[in-house]
């Protein structure tokens, strides 16, 4: 008998936990008027205009050692050669590379809604594990460089793609320098 009361008894204790009347639904628009200031139309507005802010700021640098890109997605890649940028093997920015972030840093970090990706890239010289993780390494000092010159370290982030993605050939010594690189995506809030 005790044994069959004590489903009973659960499903009464359970029943006695749930809400006597159904939550009210919210409502999908607001009761206050906004006038506009969270549309998509504001939003779009928004971010296009930080979006030509950004290329503005650093457009200024191009051609100083710094390649910029625009990107479909509406981010800008910045291509930073690294090829004296870092002593073989080394992690630490050598002073021309340290002199290009400081270039771009107060760029960067003056610009609020947007979020910085440092690639580090190396050339195909030594084993694939060693140059991902260099890669990640160098990647990793020139994220920290940024935020020592005062770029927020919230919107910083760093990876290291090794040497699989090759901008020239590293059959000559021309080609590897070029595939030394430091590379930094921006992209602006959507």
């Amino acid at each position: 008998m005790v044994r069959s009361a004590l489903p009973l008894l659960c499903c009464v204790a359970l029943a006695a936990c749930a809400p006597l009347q159904p939550a009210p639904k919210e409502s999908a628009t607001p009761s206050t008027p906004t006038a506009g200031i969270h549309s998509p139309d504001a939003a779009g507005h928004e971010s296009q205009a930080e979006r030509n802010r950004v290329s503005e700021a650093l457009r200024a640098l191009d051609g100083r050692g710094i390649e910029i890109r625009p990107r479909p997605d509406g981010a800008l890649l910045l291509r930073l050669p690294a090829a004296e940028g870092f002593a073989r093997n080394r992690t630490e920015p050598a002073p021309p590379l340290l002199a290009v972030l400081q270039r771009i840093a107060p760029a960067l970090s003056s610009i609020q809604h947007n979020t910085i990706h440092v690639i580090g890239h190396t050339d195909s010289v030594g084993s694939e594990m060693h140059n991902l993780q260099l890669s990640i390494r160098r990647a990793e000092a020139v994220l920290e460089a940024l935020r020592a010159l005062g770029v927020p370290i919230i919107r910083l982030s760093a990876d290291g793609h090794g040497e699989n993605e090759p901008i020239a050939d590293n059959a000559s010594a021309e080609g590897r320098a070029l595939n030394r690189r430091v590379e930094i995506l921006v992209r602006t809030a959507r």
